[in-house]
């Protein structure tokens, strides 16, 4: 079978797995491949070509000769897209995801540890890093973010379109977000999708269209964010989509252990997706499923890993596809002023959840400590420096507390009040 007609054969067969994954809303890769496809039948031809071009770049020992690589930065926009002032997310929910990014596809992740024996071999470190813009197509000084308020409550749902099916969410005229340079950039919209999808990350050559390709994500699902019920709160879908982005498929293919897989060899093959947290082995076909791949339905907390062969697939995606990246330079250093030690916590008083920016510039890990007035100490944790995690309060007795963090040399202590 030529790589057309199997390319075909897998899309066919990825759209109609829908059916079965509604329910399972964590990802609309797949129904939304089938709009494009009916939208744009070049879609077929373009993502056939891709597939080609990677297993030739794959073929190619010189690509993959063990050498020092050097670490590719992605310069991301992320586009704010909100009807409700509650979808305004914050910066520092903004960071945080930024930071997450950073410890999967450089396997600096804190669940690393709990990969099994199975699979530690095969763990990668992708030599991806990702960082906020800091100039615009035009050449001023950017944060990397764009807000804009819309009037379409649901805009991110890909059902928000005009009457011609175009999508509202990339086009500033029809209320969107217009992209920028998506060959420069990687764009990513967070906005209301009304339980439609968590998120969803276009492939190389899934669209024909510049203005729409990039990552969405559900406002309720990027970054860091406390648990409220919700099993995917750790910013682990964007890591998820953006393995679309760099042309990963779902670790299972296309349903049923015969069919055509994810076009990773050293991923085993698996009968279907999995759900909430597995207990290893879990087998389908015949071998243990890596049920903790970032490519898995998995709840965040319990995936860890990409593999050497999605490494190596990703690598492929930016040497061919998505190489504009490469040269993009849209992440320059900008000397900005540091901000002043101290940590800042809200709200305060707290509900629900303790939310913390962290305003010391330290390179070590942090120390977090949370002492009621006692001295009894509740919660403890180490956390990437740019990255404090935010602390579950619910749980919490009315009262006053003290948030301590440290880095072994610096120590700071914020009183915070529960109620």
């Amino acid at each position: 079978m030529n790589s057309k007609a199997t390319y075909l054969l897998i899309l066919l067969f990825a759209t109609s797995f829908w059916g079965t994954a509604q329910e399972v809303d964590k990802c609309g890769h797949d129904l939304l491949l089938e709009q494009s496809l009916e939208r744009d039948p070049a879609t077929a031809d373009r993502m056939a070509a891709i597939e080609t071009f990677t297993q030739e770049w794959l073929a190619n020992d010189n690509n993959l000769q063990a050498r020092p690589r050097e670490i590719i930065t992605i310069p991301v926009v992320v586009h704010v897209l909100w009807n409700e002032f509650s979808e305004d997310i914050s910066n520092l929910q903004i960071f945080s995801q930024i930071d997450i990014l950073n410890e999967d596809f450089r396997m600096r992740n804190e669940n690393v540890g709990d990969i099994p024996d199975d699979f530690k071999d095969l763990a990668a470190d992708v030599g991806f890093e990702f960082c906020l813009a800091t100039i615009t197509p035009e050449g001023d000084i950017t944060d990397g973010i764009t807000r804009t308020q819309t009037e379409w409550p649901c805009i991110g749902d890909f059902n928000t379109t005009t009457e011609g099916g175009v999508p509202r969410l990339f086009y500033s005229i029809l209320g969107g977000k217009d992209p920028w340079d998506s060959r420069r950039y990687l764009n990513i919209w967070v906005a209301p999708t009304c339980n439609a999808f968590l998120g969803f990350g276009f492939n190389p050559g899934q669209s024909g269209n510049l203005n729409e390709d990039g990552v969405v994500i559900d406002t309720d699902y990027f970054g860091n964010v406390c648990n409220d019920g919700r099993n995917h709160h750790l910013g682990r879908t964007t890591t998820h989509e953006i393995g679309h982005y760099f042309n990963l498929k779902h670790i299972w293919g296309t349903k049923g252990c015969d069919e055509e897989d994810d076009f990773v060899e050293d991923t085993p093959r698996q009968d279907n997706f999995h759900n909430g947290c597995p207990t290893h082995p879990s087998v389908t076909c015949g071998s243990p499923d890596m049920f903790m791949n970032f490519m898995d339905y998995t709840d965040d907390a319990c995936i860890s890993m990409f593999t050497i062969g999605q490494k190596n697939r990703m690598l492929a995606a930016i040497n061919g596809p998505r190489s504009g990246l490469l040269n993009s330079n849209r992440c320059v250093f900008i000397n900005r002023p540091r901000p002043d030690l101290g940590i800042t916590v809200f709200p305060n008083p707290v509900t629900d959840c303790i939310h913390i920016e962290f305003n010391a510039n330290f390179d070590n890990d942090v120390t977090v400590l949370l002492y009621d007035a006692a001295g009894q100490l509740l919660y403890e944790a180490i956390n990437n420096a740019s990255n404090i995690r935010s602390i579950p309060a619910d749980g919490l007795a009315t009262g006053v507390y003290f948030l301590h963090l440290t880095n072994g040399s610096t120590k700071v202590t914020e009183r915070i009040m529960v109620r």
